[in-house]
């Protein structure tokens, strides 16, 4: 039985590591690490995992579902953006990677909300070389309804790393 264990174990372990991640968040930090450790911040987190998931999958239901009646975003377009702007956006491919990647730099609590902040690579399914990273800096603010979790504030930009041309994203 340990054998048995053990090598489906082994084929599972194989099998992630052949199956490239679409989205995926990190801490950048023991800090965030221990953050996420409490129930509230890993609500969110797991929340922010289904938004970039449905991002990447283009499955619009799934990220409208995550969207606050009340969400305001500041896009990474330099324009604000309401809940249903959001969710046309998602809808005719403006929201859409090929690749969603966050690392997580603070992860906190606001009275009942929680707040995620730090930088976000994402590969746009619209931009034609399909292999561009863009890199934004991100605030978002989860809130809990209904026991479960919706985006309710965000704030995204686009940033230039010094060894990359300046680039507006699609």
């Amino acid at each position: 039985m340990k054998t048995s264990l053990l090598r489906s174990s082994l084929v599972m372990s194989v099998m992630l590591l052949a199956t490239p991640a679409s989205a995926a968040w990190k801490a950048a930090s023991s800090e965030v690490a221990t953050a996420a450790q409490d129930a509230r911040i890993a609500g969110a987190l797991a929340a922010l995992n289904m938004i970039d998931a449905a991002a990447v999958s283009d499955d619009h239901a799934a990220f409208a579902a995550l969207l606050a009646d009340e969400l305001a975003v500041n896009n990474p377009q330099n324009g604000v953006s309401v809940r249903g702007a959001t969710t046309r956006r998602n809808a005719s491919g403006q929201i859409s990677y090929s690749r969603y990647d966050r690392v997580i730099e603070y992860a906190g609590l606001r009275g009942d909300m929680v707040i995620l902040m730090g930088e976000e690579i994402v590969v746009p399914k619209q931009d034609h070389t399909a292999t561009h990273e863009v890199h934004r800096r991100f605030t978002d603010l989860w809130k809990p309804v209904n026991g479960g979790w919706r985006l309710t504030a965000r704030q995204a930009t686009i940033i230039t790393r010094p060894w990359e041309p300046a680039r507006a994203e699609p």
